[in-house]
């Protein structure tokens, strides 16, 4: 396969959108402030909305309300405005997530029977929404890997595999919204630079992204009321960003090899495999809730919230950068740099209690020191 986006994208058989839509950006950026701003302040009313408790940062009665703004908009965009999908198939089967996440929201499912349901949408986006990961790449140093009666279920993993990602990582704000975004992004300058008629949906996931964010991270006020994703919102957003990445990853249209896909959501893969590991490796549940994600053992480290989502966003754009890179060499070499990126990553996770100890013991030392060289130079008093 070729390794030049350029070359990759037949532009010629394509409407071409060089120029960013003003007006429609304004469109759906007014549509979404409107329906963020009024699911806010009906999320408690409606039962949906999360208490503090001793695993959470919050304080307060949070309304999860922002998935919801999203798809609203998301909804609105596709039949007010006439932005295509990828799919129409594939925005019905959306629609069930969606539905699934704020019923979770509300009532709370099982994980594994939620994870069940996530892999059933995956089946039916591969067979019925027609987006589907038929080849791989050059993984191997052998050619293009055809996955033939594998289709179907590699995608259905992708699906629930990468949904529940995005939800085991919503645990501070503006993370999950943050690394959602990421792959869209990319996605969004590369389409509108080889104007592929995609371009459009992947803006109408953005905007209100970006409104929600403003919520998230806002000044918490009457105008911008904190809200959270919800499951409505990280299990979808994941379902779309996961179709996305297939979309854009398969046939003539492709504007990324499939191994840069993993690339462009590394930090809430690695996140949710390396927890996991942990999880096995103590013998606890693979789905159960608890604080031994990434940015949990960052904060133990002693970075605040707000440090430790800057430091994650740094973290997960620079792997992306470095993906995008790594299409001028063979897939099987950035696959093999991902492993390694990953063992790395895995071996942080395993060993953060001995890497903050150390680190806290260094901190203590140097303060110490700096202790007695403030008494060593406090000017002498007589008695």
């Amino acid at each position: 396969m070729c390794s030049n986006l350029a070359l990759r994208v037949p532009t010629r058989d394509l409407p071409i959108q060089q120029e960013l839509p003003i007006l429609l950006v304004l469109q759906i950026a007014l549509i979404a402030l409107l329906m963020t701003r009024l699911t806010a302040s009906i999320g408690s009313r409606l039962g949906l909305a999360d208490r503090p408790d001793a695993r959470k940062l919050h304080n307060n009665i949070v309304p999860l309300t922002g998935g919801i703004a999203i798809f609203l908009t998301l909804a609105f965009g596709t039949f007010a405005l006439d932005i295509m999908p990828y799919s129409y198939p594939m925005l019905g089967i959306a629609s069930l997530v969606f539905a699934v996440g704020v019923f979770d929201d509300s009532r709370h499912i099982n994980p594994w029977l939620r994870l069940l349901i996530q892999y059933g949408a995956g089946v039916l986006l591969a067979t019925w929404g027609g987006i589907v990961i038929l080849n791989v790449g050059n993984l191997l140093a052998l050619g293009d890997i055809p996955l033939l009666i594998l289709a179907v279920p590699l995608t259905a993993l992708s699906v629930a595999g990468l949904s529940n990602a995005y939800n085991m990582i919503d645990g501070i704000d503006g993370l999950a919204a943050s690394t959602i975004a990421l792959p869209l992004v990319v996605l969004y300058a590369l389409a509108l630079s080889s104007g592929h008629p995609m371009a459009n949906f992947l803006l109408l996931m953005l905007l209100p992204l970006a409104i929600f964010l403003l919520f998230n991270l806002g000044p918490d006020n009457r105008l911008l009321p904190k809200i959270f994703l919800g499951d409505g919102g990280s299990i979808t957003l994941g379902f779309l960003v996961t179709a996305s990445l297939v979309y854009f990853s398969q046939g003539s249209q492709a504007l990324i090899l499939p191994v840069t896909a993993l690339w462009l959501v590394t930090v809430p893969l690695m996140d949710m495999l390396a927890t996991m590991l942990r999880r096995a490796r103590r013998g606890h549940n693979l789905m159960a809730a608890d604080r031994l994600h990434l940015h949990h053992l960052l904060m133990d480290l002693g970075l605040s919230a707000t440090q430790t989502l800057a430091l994650l966003i740094v973290y997960a754009t620079a792997c992306a950068l470095l993906g995008l890179m790594l299409e001028a060499v063979p897939e099987y070499l950035s696959l093999l740099v991902y492993f390694l990126l990953f063992l790395g990553h895995c071996v942080f996770v395993m060993k953060s209690e001995t890497i903050g100890r150390r680190l806290g013991h260094i901190l203590r030392e140097k303060a110490g020191r700096l202790r007695g060289i403030a008494n060593e130079t406090r000017p002498y008093r007589r008695p």
